[in-house]
C-alpha cells in the first residue's frame, strides 16, 4: 500500500535509492534528503510493504505568489500506476493559493502536465555540468 507523506522526519536518506536515472549528475541519497528538507512544500509516495520511498515531488515557493516544481519522480517499476498523478495533484493542492506555479520539463512530458492545466512556456536554464 502507498502512503502519501508530508513529513520528512518520517523518512531518512536510506530510503531514498534508485531515483534520478539516466540524470547526467544524479543526487546522492544524502542530497537528496536535504533537498526534500530545504523545500518549502514536498509530497513522498512511500511503499509500507517494501519500507521505501517510491516517488516524491517537491516545490520551492515564496509563499504568496510564486511557487517552481523542480523534482518529480516515480521509481520505474511504479510508474504508469498513477502516482506521477497523484503526486502531482496534492502538490497543486498545496499550493492552491499560489498563483503563478512552474516547472521546466523535456517535451515528452508537456503533455502530462497539461492535464492538470498547465501551459507551455519558454525559459532558461544553466546547468554547470554541460560544457
Amino acid at each position: 500500500m502507498i502512503e502519501y507523506i508530508t513529513n520528512i522526519e518520517e523518512i531518512d536518506s536510506n530510503d531514498l535509492k534508485g531515483f534520478f536515472v539516466g540524470w547526467k549528475k544524479p543526487l546522492t541519497s544524502e542530497e537528496h534528503y536535504k533537498t526534500l528538507e530545504n523545500s518549502d512544500y514536498f509530497v513522498i509516495g512511500y511503499d509500507n510493504k517494501k519500507s521505501k520511498v517510491v516517488g516524491f515531488i517537491n516545490a520551492l515557493s515564496d509563499k504568496v505568489n510564486f511557487a517552481f516544481i523542480p523534482m518529480l519522480e516515480v521509481l520505474p517499476e511504479y510508474q504508469s500506476k498513477g502516482m506521477g498523478s497523484k503526486l502531482f495533484e496534492m502538490m497543486l493542492e498545496l499550493l492552491q493559493n499560489i498563483d503563478c506555479i512552474d516547472l521546466t520539463c523535456d517535451t515528452h512530458m508537456q503533455e502530462f502536465y497539461e492535464k492538470f492545466g498547465m501551459m507551455k512556456s519558454q525559459g532558461m536554464i544553466k546547468r554547470k555540468y554541460i560544457k
